[in-house]
């Protein structure tokens, strides 16, 4: 134990000692090059004081809110004495923006939903979609969003055979760079 105590207190020596030995060569190194830029050592450009930045300015950054309107629609066969049934709700939007000017191309909106059922009960739920839509900004690519929006459907089961319908809106945001 005495062994591994001293050979640790050593070691701490040792690395701070280095390190000490390291400090005092950068400071060397510094002074040198200290003194030559203070010579005008030869190969050593230093720029010009009269020279100023450049400052580029790639665009600005826009914010933008875009929405469409969707109507879904989903079928799904229904235990015989009701149950959980799984729906696949989808409809077609495009989106856009208030002016116009940013929007998608006709996007598909989808969403599996599970619903508890029973047999002539009137069924309402609502759909959360989240889709990923691909914007464009005068024809050219702006970037991608998610859009998603609470969607309302409802019908009534017909024998072991239930649709449901309903519409709404979806909505997202993003930065675009002009």
């Amino acid at each position: 134990m005495k062994k591994i105590l001293s050979v640790l207190i050593l070691s701490v020596f040792a690395v701070s000692a280095a390190t000490a030995a390291g400090e005092a060569e950068f400071g060397r190194g510094l002074a040198v090059l200290k003194a030559e830029i203070a010579a005008g050592a030869p190969g050593l450009e230093l720029p010009e004081p009269g020279l100023k930045a450049v400052i580029v300015r790639e665009g600005t950054r826009e914010y933008v809110r875009v929405s469409g309107y969707v109507s879904l629609s989903g079928s799904a066969w229904m235990p015989q004495d009701g149950g959980y049934t799984s729906f696949n709700f989808s409809g077609y939007t495009t989106v856009r923006d208030s002016s116009g000017r940013v929007t998608s191309n006709s996007v598909r909106i989808s969403s599996y939903e599970g619903i508890w059922l029973r047999p002539g009960q009137y069924v309402h739920h609502s759909v959360r979609p989240n889709v990923s839509v691909t914007l464009y900004k005068d024809g050219q690519y702006a970037g991608s969003t998610y859009v998603s929006g609470y969607i309302s459907v409802s019908g009534w089961p017909s024998s072991s055979y239930v649709t449901l319908n309903g519409s709404g809106y979806v909505e997202g945001s993003l930065y675009i760079t002009d």
